[in-house]
Parts: C-alpha cells; structure tokens; sequence
C-alpha cells in the first residue's frame, strides 16, 4: 500500500508542476494578448488593465491562454 501511495504522489507532483509551468508561460502570453488587444482598439489604460484581468485569468485553464494568444495573431483581432 505504501508503494501505490508513492507513485500516486509522485505523479500527482508531476502534474502540479507541470500545471504550473503551463500558468506561467501563459501568463506571459496574457501580457501580450492584453496589451494587443488594446492597441488595435485604441489606448486606453483602463482597458490594458481591464483585458489583462481577463487573459489572466483565462491563464489559469490549461490551454485556453495559448487559444487566445493564437486567436490574437489574426488579422481581424478587433
């Protein structure tokens, strides 16, 4: 029983982690995301602020912020 619970740690840990560095490199991307979307709309810092809060937060779903960013590489981003 003690070995199970071991590998179920270990691999628990590994997904953390790996969860983890995925927020991370999203949240970078969120940045980017944020600060594109409100120049092809116009300066405004409320609305860096206002999209930032929504990119990060979108950073906290696996895969969702790397969507956005893609999505923001369009042409047509506005």
């Amino acid at each position: 029983m003690n070995d199970s619970t071991t590998v179920v740690g270990m691999i628990g840990l590994i997904v953390y982690f790996a969860w983890y560095v995925l927020m991370i490199v999203q949240s970078f991307m969120a940045i980017g995301t944020a600060y594109r979307k409100t120049k092809a709309n116009g300066d405004n810092g409320v609305a860096l602020y206002g999209w930032l809060l929504v990119y990060g937060l979108a950073a906290l779903i696996p895969y969702l912020g790397i969507h956005f960013w893609r999505k923001s590489k369009s042409k047509d981003f506005k």
